[in-house]
């Protein structure tokens, strides 16, 4: 049987990535205080720990990058 080709089809299951705000902001190439000021502006909303730490998923890490494509 053959693997699928990297970046085709669903997402296997199980855990998913989950980074800190400072991940964040470096692999999308912004600052953490603009995370959490787009966060107030409610363009996306992190995921929290029990303890409020934000973790930010590979889909708030798209809408991030999408937000850094903005005019």
């Amino acid at each position: 049987m053959s693997e699928p080709a990297a970046g085709r089809g669903a997402r296997p299951p199980g855990p998913r990535a989950l980074y800190a705000i400072s991940v964040a902001a470096e692999l999308t190439g912004t600052g953490q205080q603009n995370i959490r000021f787009y966060e107030t502006r409610g363009l996306l909303t992190p995921l929290r720990t029990a303890g409020g730490t934000r973790q930010y998923s590979d889909d708030d890490i798209a809408v991030l990058l999408r937000i850094g494509q903005a005019p």
